[in-house]
Formats: C-alpha cells, structure tokens, sequence
C-alpha cells in the first residue's frame, strides 16, 4: 500500500478556505479577523517547522527574527495562492523553502565576501569548505522538496494503481536514503521488486518518469534561487 501521507494540525482546508476567504472579501475588518484567527497560527507554525527543518546556518539573526521575517513575507503573498494549482499547503511550504534558501544564499556570499582580506591561500580554503557545504545542504533541501512534492501529486504524475505503488516505494527509498549503505542499481531494484512483488519493466517505466519530472523541477529550482549546482 502506498504510504500514508503525514498530516499537520495547523495547516488544514480550514486554512485553505481562510486564505480563499481573505483574498475575495474587501472588508479591511473581516481581514484582519481570518488573518489573525485562521492564517497567522498556520504561517508562524509553517515557519517555525521549515526554519528547523532547512537549518540555514548563514543567515546571521535570531530564531524569533527569521520566524517574524518569513511570516512577513508569507503574509504579503496571500494575495498569490491560486486554489486551482493545488493546495494552500504546498504553494506556501515551497514559497517559504524557496525564501529560505535565497536569505542563506545571499547571507552566505556576504560572508564570502568579508574573507577577501584573509590570506589568497587560506581564503580558498575556506571558501571552498563553504562552498562544498552550502552545496550539499541546497541539494539536501532541494531533494526533500522533490520527495514531498511527488508525495502530493503521485495520483496526477501517476494514472494507475501499480505505477503508483512503485512510486511509493521508489519515494521511501529517496526518503530514507540517509539510512542506505549501498546504492547499487541492482541491489534498489531488487529492494523495489519485493516490496512490490512488481517486474523490473515495471520499476523502470516509474523511475524514468520520476527522474525526468526530477530535472524540470531542479530547473526550475536553479532558476527561482539564482544558483547553479555541479550537474
């Protein structure tokens, strides 16, 4: 069975509905009753779970300060949510990841630039032990987004049941690949065929969807952050 999705208490249809309702009304009262009862909790949370999550080290301010920061910027993008394009959740978890990872990014390049004055030799290796960081941190984040956002639409990338399971087992070994050793092709494939009981045609009609969907969206990452990783 494919896995069950994990679900939040603070960020719910509820809050969907608030944020269709905040944008449609033009009463300045009625606004700020559904912001402050229905979307500031979820955004402070939403916050609150990404800054934990992202961890983004260069961003020289308190907790309280970036949780503050990213709510303020959430909250002047409300007017942006299309329910059309799916739910409230993702656009604004992926708007807040996307956020994140731009502050740590310029946060970073400042401190690049105040060890211009440290010695040429020493200098590269600093900022090459930040750069090689910062890389593997983006690509941690990135991979997490493209996990959750192929959780959130297996049912539209996907059209039947059995595809749809392979992708879930594919997904977990994505999700749990910090507690893999081996990641030899052959050794996922088998891995993948028992827990579906699927033939190996099966799994590579999957993953090739998956990998293709996998580049258009670090594509499109690349060009939202401004960044260009080493492949």
């Amino acid at each position: 069975m494919p896995r069950k999705k994990k679900q939040n208490n603070y960020f719910t249809k509820i809050t969907d509905i608030a944020i269709s309702a905040y944008n449609k009304t033009e009463s300045t009262a009625t606004r700020e009753k559904v912001y402050r009862r229905f979307i500031y909790p979820a955004f402070l949370k939403l916050a609150e779970n990404l800054i934990n999550k992202v961890k983004p080290t260069y961003i020289d301010s308190t907790f309280l300060d970036l949780q503050t920061d990213l709510v303020t910027y959430l909250t002047a993008r409300l007017d942006k949510f299309n329910p059309e394009n799916g739910k409230a959740y993702s656009y604004y978890t992926r708007t807040s990841f996307n956020y994140l990872i731009a502050e740590n990014q310029k946060a970073y390049n400042k401190l690049k630039q105040g060890a211009q004055e440290i010695n040429i030799d020493e200098q590269r290796n600093i900022i090459t032990e930040l750069h090689n960081d910062d890389m593997q941190e983006t690509l941690e984040y990135f991979m997490n987004a493209y996990i959750e956002y192929c959780y959130d639409n297996l049912n539209y990338i996907f059209s039947n049941s059995t595809d749809i399971h392979v992708a879930d087992s594919v997904l977990h070994i994505f999700e749990t690949r910090e507690n893999i050793e081996d990641f030899n092709k052959k050794a996922l494939y088998i891995f993948i065929r028992e827990r579906t009981g699927l033939q190996t045609t099966n799994i590579t009609r999957v993953i090739k969807v998956l990998k293709r969907l996998y580049e258009e969206k670090f594509r499109e990452y690349e060009q939202e952050n401004f960044i260009k990783l080493p492949f």
